[in-house]
């Protein structure tokens, strides 16, 4: 096999890139409703460093979609080589962050600060065969470690569960037919042929809910000795943590009461709204996630540098508050005012060139918490951010001022 070729790192998606990945992915995020633990220890820079699942292919996407919605992380995924040799495939790839996974490579984003995603199983554990269900492949690759030493570049442990539920190996590399056919395709791309799962059919998942787990960084400065000892210290390390993570998992999901399709659809349908099927309402509906996740400060960077918000008409001390510090500055005050800690969307769809959202706001992060506020906000979209948002204390205050022109 060539080569590789020098250091080629392609532009870091763009937001709006992201913003469409996780749009066009919403239904079926809808569907899986996947679970995230300790999303909330994930600072950058950092080297996440995960198990890669069967083929490899069906979480990436969603931890991607998620990482950006939940915490506005781009996450550079680092790409088999055998990728490089299929045409179009890696160009969809690259756009969604993907990485030549060179040493060189990781060496420029490491240089940049940006948060890099790694699977040191690489194609072993993608091609998983039947009874390796959720086993690291790890031989004894060093090379992630010795990159992050080098750089003093926090790990991050990343544990995936999910996808290997939702197939069963049937055939693989000792099947006599596939293991032929496999031979031949690593000599023709490099790439072996993947083992053959059955789903609800061959190659057809079950809808399985997937559950990522992140782990505390790991500081490689912490490691004693030095060169491969220290490597070698690093890599044990997080391995350790990342097989203690996919237990964890593992009963996470054994004692997940909405692990079955039919109890997630309920739960979904009592939350639905038109949301996955209108882009800028989904926009709109992830900012105020993000502000649940991390306050109002959270939700800044969907603001426009220059957004408008109006208080309530009627609003003690009610005006009007120009630029992205301004805005997030009053929705704190607001919020803390009335005891509120969380805003649950009740609905959120289009209304002209606008987004009419319904907020609940409550006391605590829970649906039994107790609302303390409703408030109907109509939010301009323009270019891949907010640029106005007015609040109305009842829907009928809305419908004037829309009616009014105003």
């Amino acid at each position: 096999m060539p080569r590789p070729p020098g250091p080629r790192v392609p532009p870091a998606p763009s937001p709006a890139q992201l913003d469409r990945l996780a749009t066009i992915i919403a239904p079926l995020s809808r569907v899986l409703q996947p679970k995230l633990y300790g999303v909330d220890r994930l600072e950058g820079p950092m080297l996440l460093v995960g198990n890669h699942t069967l083929y490899g292919l069906i979480d990436v996407p969603f931890l991607i979609a998620e990482l950006w919605t939940r915490r506005r992380l781009v996450v550079r995924g680092l790409g088999e080589h055998g990728h490089y040799a299929i045409p179009v495939w890696r160009d969809l790839l690259e756009s969604g962050g993907m990485v030549r996974g060179t040493r060189e490579n990781v060496r420029v984003l490491m240089r940049e600060r940006q948060n890099i995603l790694v699977y040191p199983g690489g194609a072993g554990e993608v091609l998983k065969q039947r009874g390796e269900r959720y086993t690291l492949k790890w031989k004894e690759r060093i090379g992630f470690a010795a990159l992050a030493l080098e750089f003093g570049y926090p790990v991050v442990p990343l544990a995936a569960v999910g996808v290997e539920n939702m197939f069963d190996v049937v055939a693989d590399d000792r099947t006599p037919v596939l293991a032929q056919a496999s031979r031949l395709m690593r000599r023709l791309v490099g790439m072996p042929l993947p083992p053959i799962g059955v789903g609800l059919g061959p190659l057809i998942p079950r809808p399985e809910r997937l559950y990522f787990w992140f782990g505390d960084p790991i500081d490689p400065r912490s490691m004693s000795g030095s060169g491969e000892d220290a490597a070698r210290a690093l890599r044990d390390e997080t391995r350790t943590a990342l097989e203690s993570g996919i237990r964890l998992l593992q009963a996470e999901r054994q004692a997940d009461p909405h692990r079955g399709l039919p109890r997630r659809l309920r739960r979904e349908a009592l939350h639905a709204d038109a949301a996955p099927r209108d882009p800028h309402a989904l926009f709109v509906r992830t900012a105020l996630n993000a502000w649940n996740l991390a306050g109002a400060a959270g939700a800044a960077p969907w603001l426009a540098r220059r957004v408008v918000l109006e208080d309530p008409p009627g609003w003690p001390g009610a005006s009007t508050w120009l630029g992205r510090d301004a805005v997030v500055e009053r929705l704190d005050e607001v919020t803390t005012g009335l005891g509120g800690h969380w805003a649950e969307v009740v609905g959120a769809r289009s209304a002209g060139d606008e987004v009419l959202v319904e907020l609940r706001l409550r006391s605590s992060g829970t649906a039994k918490s107790i609302p303390v506020a409703t408030f109907f906000l109509l939010a301009r979209v323009h270019a891949g951010q907010i640029t106005r948002m007015r609040v109305f204390l009842d829907e009928a205050s809305v419908v004037e001022r829309r009616d009014s022109g105003s």
